[in-house]
C-alpha cells in the first residue's frame, strides 16, 4: 500500500457483500483499505457490471484522477501483481503537478449552457487561457 499512497492515491474496494462480511474479510486478510459494501449493485452496474452466473461484480480496476476523470480502466486484472501493475498505471497515466514547460493535461469541461470545451480543439489555433477562482459569488 504505501508505494500506491506515495502517488498521493487513495484505494477503495468495492465488492457486493455486505458490511458484516467485510469485516470479517478486512480482518482476516488484514487489507490497508476500505472495503465499501454495495449490497444494491448500484456502484457495480455503472462501474464494472455483473456477472449474472455469479451475481457479483466483475473484477475491473478503475484510477480515477484529481479532476474526476477516468485514466485507467483495468479489466484484465492480475491479482498476484495487482498492486505493482496500478503504481505503474497511476505513474504513465495520471498527471502529477502541472509545471511550466510540460503538455497540459488534457481536459473535457462543460459551461452552464451544457456546451462542451475539450482542449484539444484549441491546439494550434489559438493560446488558451483557464482563470480558476474559489466559487461562483464570493470574493474570491
Amino acid at each position: 500500500m504505501s508505494k500506491i499512497e506515495a502517488t498521493d492515491s487513495v484505494v477503495l474496494g468495492v465488492s457486493v457483500d455486505d458490511m458484516d462480511s467485510h469485516k470479517k474479510f478486512q480482518e482476516q486478510e488484514t487489507f490497508g483499505f476500505p472495503l465499501l459494501a454495495d449490497t444494491d449493485f448500484a456502484v457495480s452496474k455503472l462501474y464494472s457490471g455483473i456477472m449474472e452466473k455469479f451475481n457479483a461484480a466483475n473484477r475491473v480496476t478503475f484510477i480515477i484522477d484529481k479532476a474526476g476523470y477516468i485514466r485507467v480502466i483495468d479489466d484484465k486484472v492480475d491479482v498476484r501483481n495487482h498492486g505493482a501493475d496500478v503504481v505503474k498505471l497511476i505513474e504513465e497515466n495520471v498527471p502529477k503537478k502541472i509545471e511550466v514547460g510540460q503538455p497540459a493535461p488534457h481536459f473535457i469541461a462543460y459551461d452552464g449552457d451544457g456546451i462542451m470545451y475539450k482542449l484539444s480543439q484549441f491546439k494550434g489555433k489559438k493560446s488558451v487561457v483557464l482563470a480558476f477562482y474559489p466559487k461562483d459569488f464570493t470574493g474570491g
